[in-house]
C-alpha cells in the first residue's frame, strides 16, 4: 500500500503544472502542500492561446486518495471543456452536472476558474462555492471575487452560474487559496481565519508573488506551531507587472 500511495502521489503531482506558463506582463507563483501523501486540492494555469489563459483552483471535500481521484476527474473535465469555446457559466454547468453523475451527490467540490486576457488585463471568472480570492489593488484597497453559484457535485445545475469580471491594474495582485490556509488550526483549536489572511496580504503591498506566498505560508506555519497539518494547503498568486 505504501508503494501504491507513493506512485499515486507521483501521478497526482504530475497533474499539477510542472512549470507555470509565461504570461506577458505578469508573474505567477503557486504552492501545493497535501496533508497526506495525496490530496484533494488542485490548481492549474492552462494556455488557450497567446491572449487567453485559464486559471483555476479547487478543493474536494475530504482528504486522501478518494479526494485525489475526484479532483483528477474535475481537472480532466476542465481541461477538455475549457478550450471548446463555451461561456464560463455554461462550461461550469457541464462540469457540475458531470461531477454529480460521477459521484452520486455524496461528495462536493469548490472551484473558482476563469480566463485571463493579458492584452486587456481582464479576468472573467465563475466561483462555484470556493473561498473568495483576494484582489489586492496597488492603492491598498482589497476586492473579493464572489460571483458564481452552487458548489460542484451536490446537485445538477438548477439555475445559471453568474460570471464576474475584474480589471487588473499595474501592480495589482490576485491571490487564490484553499481553506487549508484560512482553516489551518493550532493546538488551541484556533483557525488562522480569513481575517488574519487579509491582514497579512495587506501588509505585503508591493511584494512579488513569491514573497506573498512565502510570507503567507510562514504566517500560517507560525500560527499552527507544532500542531499537525490537518488539511491540504494550496495557494496561487498572480501579479500584473506592466
Amino acid at each position: 500500500m505504501e508503494e501504491d500511495l507513493k506512485i499515486a502521489r507521483q501521478i497526482q503531482q504530475g497533474l499539477l503544472p510542472l512549470q507555470l506558463p509565461d504570461i506577458p506582463a505578469y508573474e505567477l507563483a503557486a504552492i501545493n502542500l497535501p496533508s497526506r501523501q495525496v490530496g484533494g486540492d488542485y490548481y492549474d494555469v492552462i494556455p488557450l492561446d497567446e491572449h487567453r489563459f485559464v486559471i483555476a483552483i479547487g478543493d474536494v471535500s475530504g482528504k486522501g486518495t478518494p479526494a485525489a481521484l475526484l479532483m483528477s476527474n474535475v481537472q480532466a473535465s476542465l481541461r477538455a471543456l475549457a478550450p471548446l469555446g463555451g461561456t464560463l457559466p455554461s462550461t461550469t454547468k457541464r462540469i457540475n452536472d458531470l461531477t454529480c453523475k460521477n459521484t452520486g451527490g455524496d461528495k462536493f467540490i469548490t472551484l473558482i476558474w476563469g480566463i485571463l486576457d493579458p492584452s486587456q488585463h481582464l479576468f472573467r471568472y465563475v466561483n462555484a462555492g470556493h473561498n473568495h480570492p483576494f484582489l489586492l489593488r496597488q492603492d491598498g484597497t482589497v476586492e473579493r471575487l464572489s460571483a458564481g453559484g452552487l458548489i460542484l457535485g451536490m446537485m445538477t445545475t438548477a439555475g445559471p452560474y453568474e460570471e464576474g469580471t475584474v480589471a487588473i491594474g499595474r501592480g495589482d495582485v490576485l491571490f487564490f487559496f484553499t481553506d487549508g490556509v484560512s482553516e489551518a488550526m493550532n493546538g488551541r483549536d484556533e483557525d488562522f481565519t480569513e481575517e488574519r489572511l487579509d491582514a497579512v496580504l495587506r501588509s505585503l503591498r508591493g511584494a512579488s508573488v513569491s514573497e506573498v506566498i512565502d510570507s503567507v505560508e510562514k504566517s500560517v506555519s507560525d500560527h499552527v506551531g507544532e500542531a499537525p497539518q490537518a488539511d491540504d494547503l494550496t495557494m496561487l498568486a498572480l501579479k500584473r507587472l506592466a
